[in-house]
């Protein structure tokens, strides 16, 4: 579904990546590993468009991808759930979902998907008039997943949905993303949680430096030392 060739990128001409390659195939739950500042969220930014790389080639569903912009991305069902969840505080649940749903692509299917995002939270259909605002940290999170939902996701790219998060809210979004895998939804996953994410995830990649040092199975990481070096920086 989605493949990166030698992706460089960086701010402001400092690199953060350096030829990056991954491929995500149709129907993966795809987790991308690393310490802070290893790149992970470049990398997210970039297959969103809201990043250009400075060298590299984007494929999506086998077309050229790599010189669009965030909206053409949506369009064509790439959705960005952002690190910090960056909802509207002062808009009610429902405001803040149905602005998930305002693409040509999404708008069709608005009240059926509402309804799916309702039924995986039942939290938010009671929360739905209250001010985003107002919400615990794990209902915002799941304001922010559900309005990523809203918008039709063909793959869904999450930022470290467990940060700052309970336990109990950790467990709750971790379900709900593996029945949206067992749907058939392809996911990318930038994690902190590594043994959450080894748990769930169908394929992995360990991103060092802006550059990608492993990649394989979960279980297969998971016993790789290198893993954990990697994740911790050292």
């Amino acid at each position: 579904m989605l493949e990166l060739l030698g992706i460089h990128a960086g701010y402001h001409g400092v690199g953060v990546l350096r030829d990056v390659s991954l491929r995500v195939a149709p129907k993966a739950f795809f987790g991308l590993l690393g310490a802070n500042n290893a790149g992970k969220t470049t990398l997210v930014n970039v297959i969103s468009g809201a990043v250009r790389p400075t060298a590299g080639a984007i494929r999506f569903d086998g077309a050229e991808f790599s010189a669009v912009d965030p909206r053409e991305a949506v369009e064509r069902g790439i959705i960005q759930v952002p690190e910090g969840r960056l909802l509207f505080p002062d808009m009610t649940v429902l405001e803040n979902l149905m602005l998930g749903g305002l693409s040509s692509r999404a708008k069709p299917r608005r009240d059926a998907t509402l309804e799916r995002v309702f039924t995986l939270f039942p939290r938010l259909r009671e929360r739905r008039s209250q001010k985003a605002g107002t919400l615990s940290g794990g209902e915002q999170q799941m304001v922010a997943i559900g309005r990523g939902l809203m918008a039709d996701p063909v793959l869904l790219m999450l930022d470290e949905p467990s940060l700052g998060l309970s336990p109990a809210a950790v467990q709750t979004i971790f379900r709900v993303l593996v029945d949206l895998h067992r749907s058939g939804l392809t996911i990318l996953l930038v994690e902190q949680n590594l043994k959450l994410t080894l748990s769930c995830t169908t394929r992995c990649a360990v991103l060092e430096r802006g550059e990608v040092v492993l990649e394989g199975e979960p279980k297969q990481l998971g016993d790789d030392p290198r893993t954990h070096r990697a994740y911790m920086g050292l």
